[in-house]
């Protein structure tokens, strides 16, 4: 059915007024959706994070759209192209009964797609994913949902959830870069519910746009001649705390976001899926400097890592810090 899906993401605008799109965009903007949508599923289930996940993408007239459906588990399970084993799909269905067993998974999707627009919106507020601490907020109750107002550099309050607030405190502020790379004046970026789903109390609202006056909050141009963190020499044994922001299986890698950049970092011995109860969290990763570049000389600009260890940070009551 056509309209048989809970949330998008659409980019709309006269630069796709045909339906068209660069195949290298599609690509990228893909990839960052897949992104987007796992980081957010894993905070229900980490085991998700080893699972491929197709997304079904439409394109007509005037706009093109990635389309989340209903039913999530048959879609992890059963997405066009996906070839998993009995084990894979058996464990999928655990994880959906015992995970999601106070609600549909077409619940489980709304909240994604809460969560999404509630951090989108919080950053086009303050014109920022970086700004993690806040004064002079403000509670109010409303409908038995706890807000918080959280003022901008006009003194402007937007008040949300709690729990929104502290996964904007804790997204990754690179997160929604590939997907906001392909903003343009002429072509913006809308993620939403489907309208005929009915929004709950703590739905803020029903889709948020980033437009090209917005662009600079979740997409920065990088400096293709800086060589970032020159402290870190070939060689050097480090142990640095980040948050782990994806993982890959063909390339046994991970990336480490570390002071507002994605490092990829290897293991030195062993496969990435002997560190899956750690992925996707903020954690401490131990290990040596590699600067080698695909020549074998020493002067690649952005450090690699490769690490003997990675172990999760216990955030000592985070709640507490949240409006410190």
């Amino acid at each position: 059915m056509e309209d048989d899906f809970v949330g998008f993401f659409k980019y709309e605008g006269s630069l796709v007024q045909e339906g068209y799109f660069d195949a290298r965009k599609s690509a990228e903007a893909l990839i960052g959706i897949d992104e987007i949508m796992r980081y957010f599923l894993f905070q229900i289930s980490k085991e998700l994070q080893e699972k491929d996940i197709e997304i079904p993408v439409r394109i007509r007239k005037g706009s093109w759209e990635a389309l989340i459906p209903h039913s999530l588990s048959e879609w992890l399970i059963t997405g066009t192209g996906v070839a998993l084993t009995t084990y894979a799909t058996t464990a999928l269905k655990k994880i959906a009964e015992n995970d999601f067993k106070d609600k549909g998974t077409k619940d489980v999707t709304k909240e994604v797609f809460k969560a999404i627009k509630a951090v989108i919106k919080i950053a086009i507020h303050l014109k920022s994913l970086v700004i993690k601490s806040f004064e002079d907020v403000k509670f109010k109750d409303e409908d038995g949902i706890i807000l918080v107002g959280i003022q901008n550099e006009n003194g402007e309050l937007l008040y949300v959830p709690e729990k929104y607030l502290e996964m904007y405190k804790n997204c990754p502020e690179k997160l929604f870069s590939k997907v906001a790379h392909h903003i343009e004046p002429e072509r913006e970026l809308e993620i939403g519910t489907n309208i005929d789903e009915v929004l709950d109390n703590d739905d803020i609202v029903q889709s948020v746009k980033v437009g090209f006056r917005s662009k600079s909050v979740f997409y920065k141009a990088p400096d293709e001649n800086e060589l970032l963190f020159p402290e870190l020499t070939h060689g050097m044994y480090i142990e640095l705390d980040g948050h782990i922001s994806r993982g890959n299986e063909n390339a046994n890698s991970i990336g480490f976001e570390y002071m507002r950049h994605i490092l990829t970092c290897y293991p030195v011995n062993g496969n990435i899926k002997d560190y899956k109860d750690v992925m996707f969290t903020n954690s401490k990763i131990k290990g040596t400097v590699d600067r080698r570049d695909d020549d074998g000389n020493i002067n690649e600009k952005k450090p690699k890592i490769r690490f003997v260890d990675l172990e999760e940070i216990k955030l000592q009551n985070p709640q507490k810090g949240l409006f410190d």
